[in-house]
């Protein structure tokens, strides 16, 4: 065996091994959402359910003091319509910030992508007392917009845009072509596989928020599933089973999303970081 075959198969062994230790949380939250109650914190610890409980996926929709399928439902429409306010923004910002030169264009860009260090967490109490001074708390438009926009969106779709060639644009320039129409049919469809990569990565981001959502909701109706999951125990008895079982369910959308969107991600991700 040749010394190239070696490192192949070690590397293999190796990235296996990865993929294994990040996976088994996920495995090992699936098979718990199958065991009874006292067996999910039972010492010695059981990987496989001593007793299939298949009971939990029911009783967590059909829940008393929660109504996950509004949950879910709130969930979507909040990641659906925030993923679509930032690919628009994103998209126009990096557009602008590529392909026109304008004074103070890198010093607005830089200051744009300094918001990036800016942690969540220092903000959150002004961008509450805004809300709440605009009358959005306990609404859609109180999770979503704050939601709608990230200085990594900017970022991405402007490092993308840069690869489109600029005689191209000047091209449909010449021919009659207006600004709009050169954005919304020539560079936008080029930046397809950047759209996408964006698209997986905000709506992963938007899906799993969890502090916002604590801070601006208060209505149980208008709770977001991490939200209800976070608050989904009770004073002296926790369902962790069903707890669980609503756990995998909101790991399932985006799953699926990175499954028929995962090779636009990789090569989203791979052009825009060549770009200078």
């Amino acid at each position: 065996m040749s010394k190239p075959e070696i490192i192949k198969i070690a590397l293999y062994i190796g990235l296996s091994i990865i993929g294994l230790i990040y996976i088994f949380p996920f495995i090992w939250m699936v098979l718990s959402s199958f065991k009874l109650n006292k067996d999910v914190l039972a010492i010695p610890i059981k990987i496989l359910p001593p007793v299939w409980n298949f009971k939990s996926y029911y009783n967590a929709f059909h829940y008393s003091d929660y109504d996950f399928p509004r949950y879910f439902l709130n969930n979507f429409i909040v990641t659906i319509f925030a993923v679509l306010l930032c690919l628009f923004l994103s998209t126009t910002a990096g557009y602008g910030f590529a392909k026109y030169k304008f004074k103070g264009n890198n010093i607005l860009f830089t200051i744009v992508l300094s918001t990036i260090m800016i942690p969540f967490q220092a903000i959150i109490i002004p961008l509450f007392v805004l809300v709440r001074k605009l009358g959005m708390q306990n609404s859609y438009l109180g999770l979503i917009i704050p939601e709608g926009l990230t200085a990594f969106g900017v970022f991405l779709m402007r490092q993308f845009f840069y690869s489109i060639p600029d005689e191209i644009i000047e091209s449909a320039r010449i021919d009659g072509a207006n600004e709009w129409c050169i954005f919304w049919r020539i560079s936008l469809p080029m930046a397809k596989t950047a759209v996408l990569a964006l698209t997986i990565l905000h709506a992963q981001w938007v899906w799993n928020l969890l502090i916002w959502p604590l801070v601006v909701i208060s209505s149980p109706e208008m709770r977001t599933l991490p939200q209800a999951i976070a608050l989904f125990t009770g004073v002296y008895f926790t369902p962790y089973p069903e707890q669980l079982a609503i756990s995998v369910c909101a790991c399932l959308p985006t799953l699926v999303l990175f499954f028929f969107l995962s090779k636009n991600f990789v090569q989203g991700i791979t052009l825009t970081g060549l770009k200078k």
